[in-house]
């Protein structure tokens, strides 16, 4: 107690509202006040976009087909994104279907890459590979690498 009664001595001292009352009455009703005393941290601010500025968010995902790309470019969180592609209706996460692997492998067996593919079949490279693997489709060494790693 005697730490605290110094602490509010102190404030005392330095206080510009001194009415006359003791350090120790100021710590008993410091003590006794019922004032929520919580600190809140705030990441950020949420970005409110208007209805036009949703409009220019979907033509530029349709563009690029990248959220994370999107949310750069508006300032916004993948989720906020996410949220109003949603809303619209449009499905950010594709998959590649039975279809879409099966031509990919067929085009990965007369050599095109997985980037090649991708671009064609609209998927990220990394999909495509993936893709492959599930239906046991041997996967070549990159250009440059061989299958230990890099030269």
């Amino acid at each position: 107690m005697g730490i605290i009664i110094s602490l509010v001595d102190l404030l005392h001292a330095y206080s510009k509202h001194c009415d006359g009352r003791g350090p120790a009455e100021l710590a008993v009703q410091a003590a006794q006040s019922r004032r929520v005393r919580s600190v809140t941290q705030r990441s950020g601010t949420a970005r409110q976009l208007r209805a036009a500025q949703v409009d220019d968010l979907v033509a530029h995902y349709q563009e690029v087909r990248n959220v994370a790309e999107v949310a750069r470019h508006f300032g916004v969180t993948r989720q906020t994104v996410g949220a109003h592609l949603a809303s619209r209706g449009i499905q950010t996460v594709r998959r590649m279907s039975e279809a879409d692997i099966s031509t990919a492998a067929a085009l990965y067996r007369e050599g095109r890459s997985a980037a090649i593919i991708g671009r064609r079949l609209g998927f990220d490279p990394q999909t495509v590979l993936n893709g492959l693997r599930s239906v046991e489709v041997p996967i070549r060494a990159r250009p440059g690498r061989d299958r230990q790693g890099p030269r």
